[in-house]
């Protein structure tokens, strides 16, 4: 990594060609959505901790592409970009050299996997162009309401989108390094599929409580019950009252 990258996450980082790996920030309690999932809970949990914003733009500065749920779009408000440099601007130039080194594109390419479609044309990520992995009876639909900078892609004859149909999509184009930020959802069904290789998490020294379903750890909508998947402890960082986890996991 370029010197001051390495000097700000104090030793380098490294992600395998071809994983797929998930970032998120929890509260003590173990909350990473607030609100039913509607608001922008990671500036929230994580108190807008710059050390977890450096960690959010490096992650995304490896990753050929980052890949949400359309809710965690929508809780953004409109108003983010999912590239480095939107979220930790101070390093955009040691962002842009290390994805020169990985031959890289510019940015990384947001794919926001949606059913139903539920996305405002306006939302400044698809004004600026990003790929929308849906099924083919909204296809149409999405198409007709969205910018011409995004692309609406059919992977799906069902209401639902498998992860197995997700990456196919993604690899036909080329994107084999994947960053997922969620939403909760998504993580748990990439997760259940055998899909994610590493966790990159944050633990906010807050406390979010929780009532009725309107708060969410990072897998919702999904209960492994007497067989939890188990993860392997990485690395541990510490800034302040922040800790940084890393785990990997293995194909269940």
């Amino acid at each position: 990594m370029p010197g001051q990258l390495n000097e700000l996450y104090d030793g380098g980082l490294s992600i395998t060609e071809g994983s797929t790996y998930g970032n998120f920030v929890s509260s003590i309690d173990g909350i990473v959505a607030i609100e039913g999932g509607t608001a922008p809970s990671g500036g929230i949990i994580s108190g807008r901790n710059q050390a977890d914003r450096f960690l959010m733009g490096l992650l995304r500065a490896f990753a050929d592409a980052v890949l949400v749920g359309a809710g965690t779009v929508r809780a953004e408000g409109g108003r983010a970009l999912w590239t480095p440099e939107f979220i930790f601007p101070a390093a955009a130039d040691a962002f842009r050299e290390l994805r020169r080194t990985l031959k890289r594109e510019a940015s990384p390419r947001l794919v926001i996997v949606s059913a139903r479609g539920d996305l405002d044309p306006d939302d400044r990520a698809l004004q600026t162009g990003a790929l929308v992995l849906t099924t083919e009876g909204a296809a149409g639909r999405i198409r007709a309401t969205l910018p011409p900078a995004t692309d609406v892609r059919a992977i799906s004859t069902d209401e639902t989108i498998p992860a197995d149909a997700i990456f196919d999509s993604l690899a036909a184009d080329g994107h084999r390094t994947i960053l997922t930020e969620g939403g909760p959802r998504l993580f748990g069904q990439l997760l259940t599929s055998g899909h994610v290789d590493e966790l990159f998490l944050t633990v906010s020294p807050a406390l979010a409580g929780q009532r009725g379903d309107q708060s969410f750890g990072i897998i919702h909508g999904v209960d492994f019950g007497r067989s939890p998947r188990w993860g392997r402890l990485l690395s541990v960082r510490q800034q302040e009252s922040h800790l940084f986890l890393r785990y990997q996991f293995k194909s269940q």
